[in-house]
């Protein structure tokens, strides 16, 4: 009889996931459960697509005629809501039974709701995760007047920088913590993203959150706790996700935030697996535990899981990377940083007049992760560098410098 493979999830995770167990063997059965409408889509392109530099058509990245011609069969706006491990049986919210001999649980994470008190009355209060969420905000966005932005996350940069890019409305953005990144980044490289932001016009609000939200002339108003008054049209934010990990509740799966996985993206029960976003796995890099919640790290969690369900026993060990523009220049972030391995040491440079930063991460002597903000310069040689997990033996301070890095 031929395997019958099993991936929730139809993300860059679970897609590369079930094209390689297709590539490897013509004849298995290979059934995906996708929770949304679409076909396979680039989020990566979500934040251009916001800013209008992409058109839709530009973000799909797989038709449905794909998945049939690759002999996919896939279910789409369907739930996996039980995993039996005993029986392995996956069972949806519409009554199908999906035997399985590997399982792959690739389900991401949606926005955690908006926590401050009173956005439940807002009728206009957007996350950012789906293409669907984004359609929402560019059509909203394009008719109002003034966006709130909230959260010091990656998402909630996206949304200050995607929505004033339009030019259509006023961005004012507000952070609990004194800057933007506040975990990763230090003062000086806060204060040139707040540089970089204010001449792209977007207002920002550090140190500061929402303490009271109400209608005023028929527009909404928050009222923050060092006594500014912001009147706004859509609320847009970035705080984090949640991880969907029901199915997995009566299983001897164990969670940890996400689905906790061994080196391998083995869980406890056997033959399940984790990738992506939802996957707590095993990091070689640092030593433990980790949740990256990155495209590429996403699509190496696939392939290698792809691996070892079709038996083989490779661990995974990658270098995440993530690119973006940052209000006209770029900011690029690579391995780990200071928000999963607070104990990191440093180096950094950094010139406001040059607008650049560079920031250097190391554990035991070896380089482990970095930060850009400007030109990513030796961005290659400092992944060459990590991967490598060699010890740095000269002055770190060298490996700031470009020219060292060719």
């Amino acid at each position: 009889m031929s395997r019958r493979y099993v991936v929730i999830g139809n993300g860059i995770a679970g897609q590369t996931c079930a094209e390689e167990l297709r590539a490897r063997d013509s004849e298995c059965s290979i059934v995906m459960v996708a929770a949304e409408r679409h076909p396979l889509y680039n989020r990566v392109a979500l934040p251009r697509f916001l800013r209008g530099q992409v058109r839709e058509e530009k973000v799909m990245m797989r038709t449905v005629e794909d998945y049939r011609k690759r002999g996919l069969e896939i279910h789409f706006e369907t739930w996996v809501t039980e995993v039996d491990t005993r029986a392995k049986v996956a069972r949806t919210n519409r009554g199908q039974e999906l035997p399985y001999d590997a399982l792959l649980i690739a389900t991401g994470g949606r926005p955690k709701p908006p926590p401050w008190p009173g956005s439940e009355e807002l009728s206009e209060v957007y996350g950012f995760q789906t293409l669907d969420d984004t359609k929402a905000i560019i059509e909203k966005a394009d008719r109002s007047d003034s966006v709130l932005v909230m959260g010091g996350s990656f998402i909630a940069y996206e949304l200050a920088e995607g929505v004033v890019h339009r030019g259509r409305s006023k961005v004012t953005w507000i952070m609990r913590g004194p800057w933007f990144l506040r975990y990763v980044l230090d003062g000086e490289g806060g204060q040139l993203c707040r540089q970089l932001g204010e001449a792209a016009g977007v207002r920002f609000l550090c140190e500061d959150e929402v303490r009271r939200f109400s209608r005023s002339n028929g527009r909404f108003l928050a009222e923050t706790v060092c006594g500014h008054r912001v009147e706004f049209d859509l609320l847009t934010y970035g705080v984090g996700l949640d991880y969907y990990v029901e199915p997995t509740r009566e299983t001897p799966i164990e969670l940890r935030r996400g689905v906790v996985t061994d080196t391998k993206l083995r869980t406890a029960a056997p033959d399940v697996y984790a990738a992506g976003d939802v996957a707590v796995f095993f990091d070689q890099m640092i030593g433990k535990h980790n949740q990256m919640g990155t495209w590429d790290n996403a699509e190496a969690h696939g392939r290698t899981a792809a691996h070892n369900m079709a038996g083989e026993d490779e661990d995974f060990f990658d270098v995440p990377t993530y690119t973006t523009t940052m209000f006209g220049s770029t900011l690029a972030v690579m391995g780990v940083t200071p928000d999963v391995q607070p104990d990191l040491e440093s180096v950094r440079t950094y010139s406001f007049e040059e607008r650049f930063f560079r920031k250097l991460f190391f554990m035991h002597d070896r380089l482990v992760g970095a930060i850009m903000i400007g030109p990513p310069k030796g961005r290659k040689k400092l992944i060459e560098i990590m991967r490598s997990m060699r010890v740095i033996e000269g002055p770190r301070e060298d490996l700031l410098d470009p020219a060292n890095l060719k």
